[in-house]
């Protein structure tokens, strides 16, 4: 059935709220016999948290504590369509536009996602000295600077910026070898006061220095609300939907079964000179199942990576019984996500191997904070279990398919593919500062788990990457989980990864660095030196693994300074011609 948006009293217009409008007609869609589709007339519709519906939530990868306004509150949703026929959905300060929690078969499409004020601000390199540099503001931008800090206005607070990356203008990417080298921790060395009516200068001790007329953003806030929230939810589609802006993830999905997004662009607003989409990742999936469908996507500017599948290590705090153990999620990010529930299989891994040792099956699962979580099972658990381990469910992993889809112009990494499914990367066009693929897995800093299987990695484009070097990578590829010594253990991590048919047009000589890995292809790639940036050699060989096996590298074509290949404590199988030149 066809639901109106304009039954329900909608108005466009920035005066305007249209959040009660949505309260309204989405409580109409909830008893009326589905499948439904509520049908938003095309225009530009503004949403304020005021009245808003308001949750408690814990959202992984996010900072977590506190209670969230959402603006489409689908909760116990069925059989709905969303269709914005064109239309333009501004935000305004804290505020989540889209929550679906326990919804099933769901369609969101034909919108876009903005907010009134960005979580971020910008300006121009105006000139550099010794040890400084000064940035030239925005005509108009309100600020405030004080006590070495510099401070911007938003949702009705005043937010210090503790970051600053700087761009090139040309091609809106991170500037060569910039990384986070005026951020996070480096940051804390920098002081920032103001030389003249919309001119500040940033003194201290540099670790990067910008060029004269280069975009500087500025991060102030953090990863406080996503585009789109999904969790405990299946059957999920986005389709022509594009996120402008959102103070923290594009779409962030936990706990969530069969995703889709097709034409789901991350990007900044066309025409608007905007630095940055999204303040972190583009998309994010942990703890899902089922099948991710990425098709003919655009992530870009997004102040994160476009792309992280994975599921979460928690640490085992107590043994209580055989079969009961308490175990405490790590990370603060992932914080009150839930770890399992009554019939998931769990797997017991090693916290310094990484190396699964014993399974079995959740009787009941209780949470009893943001911090620890009571897990009984209902055979005897492992006898060499011991505190400090840690458990990964192993019932919510994903397969993961990305095809057609374009990455560039963000900060740190391309796609990060941390799951045990199937995963299939075809026909995709990469650039990224980091590495455009990174295969990783941890229980000593993020808690991210989920070795991989089965990876292909075929017939795609790999343009300009890790030319941030070494911030966010040691290669185009990565396959790095966090081993200290990956060749003093019996086994391998991550299994089975294929690299064909692939071009590289790369500026430097390193393509794959890996290691811990059992099953490794690479095979009938070409690879072209290109002139983007000068080379930085930070890898001295083009391929190198370490502890590896079952490797073969075979049919490659790549100019002669890309034939080496470095294989330390490998089993392999490297044909004559692993790597050979071409003019």
């Amino acid at each position: 059935m066809r639901i109106g948006m304009e039954s329900y009293g909608l108005k466009q217009g920035g005066e305007q709220d249209a959040t009660l409008a949505v309260i309204e007609a989405l409580l109409a869609c909830r008893s009326a016999e589905g499948p439904n589709t509520l049908v938003f007339p095309k225009g530009i519709y503004h949403f304020r948290p005021e009245m808003a519906v308001e949750r408690h939530l814990y959202m992984t990868n996010h900072d977590q504590g506190g209670t969230r306004r959402i603006a489409f509150h689908l909760c116990d949703h069925t059989d709905l369509t969303i269709d914005g026929q064109g239309s333009e959905f501004i935000f305004h300060g804290s505020i989540i536009p889209f929550l679906l929690d326990h919804a099933e078969h769901i369609v969101l499409k034909r919108f876009a996602i903005d907010w009134e004020r960005p979580m971020f601000e910008q300006g121009t390199v105006a000139d550099t000295g010794e040890g400084t540099f000064d940035i030239r503001l925005r005509e108009g931008t309100s600020y405030d600077a004080a006590d070495g800090m510099l401070f911007f206005e938003y949702g009705g607070s005043k937010l210090p910026v503790w970051g600053l990356h700087d761009l090139d203008p040309v091609t809106m990417a991170h500037a060569y070898q910039s990384g986070d080298r005026l951020s996070w921790s480096s940051f804390k060395k920098l002081r920032i006061y103001e030389i003249g009516p919309g001119l500040v200068r940033v003194s201290g001790k540099l670790s990067h220095m910008p060029l004269a007329g280069n975009v500087i953003g500025m991060r102030f806030g953090r990863r406080e609300n996503p585009g789109i929230f999904v969790k405990n939810s299946s059957d999920i589609r986005v389709e022509k939907v594009a996120i402008y802006h959102a103070p923290g993830m594009g779409l962030v999905a936990q706990r969530s079964t069969d995703i889709v997004l097709r034409e789901f662009d991350v990007k900044p607003r066309p025409g608007s000179g905007r630095p940055f989409s999204a303040t972190a990742d583009a998309t994010h999936f942990t703890n899902c199942r089922g099948s991710i469908l990425m098709e003919h996507c655009l992530f870009e500017n997004q102040l994160d990576d476009p792309c992280n599948v994975h599921g979460i290590y928690a640490q085992i705090s107590e043994q209580l019984t055989d079969r009961a153990i308490v175990v405490k999620l790590r990370e603060p990010m992932t914080k009150g996500v839930e770890m399992a529930v009554a019939g998931d299989l769990m797997r017991t891994v090693r916290g310094d191997s990484l190396l699964a040792y014993g399974e079995a099956v959740v009787e009941s699962a209780d949470v009893l904070n943001s911090d620890y979580q009571l897990i009984r099972f209902r055979g005897s658990l492992p006898k060499e279990l011991k505190v400090g381990d840690v458990v990964e469910n192993a019932t919510w992993n994903p397969d993961l398919t990305v095809r057609h889809c374009t990455a560039r112009a963000n900060r740190a990494r391309g796609f990060l593919i941390t799951t045990p499914g199937k995963v299939l990367l075809e026909h995709n066009t990469i650039s990224a500062p980091g590495a455009a693929v990174k295969i990783s897995g941890d229980a000593s800093s993020w808690f991210e788990s989920g070795a991989v299987n089965d990876v292909t990695i075929r017939d795609n484009l790999f343009l300009a990457s890790n030319y941030c070097c070494p911030d966010w990578g040691r290669a185009v590829i990565d396959i790095d989980p966090e081993l200290e010594r990956p060749e003093a253990y019996g086994g391998c991590y991550h299994r089975n990864i294929r690299i064909e048919h692939n071009e590289f047009r790369t500026f430097d000589i390193g393509l794959v660095y890996g290691h811990s890995v059992d099953g490794f292809t690479f095979r009938n790639n070409r690879i072209t030196r290109t002139d983007d940036y000068p080379m930085h050699r930070h890898m001295k060989h083009s391929i190198r693994l370490i502890a590896a096996r079952n490797v073969e590298i075979s049919g490659n074509e790549a100019p002669e300074e890309y034939s080496p290949v470095l294989l330390g404590n490998v089993e392999r199988k490297l044909s004559r011609e692993a790597i050979r030149a071409h003019e």
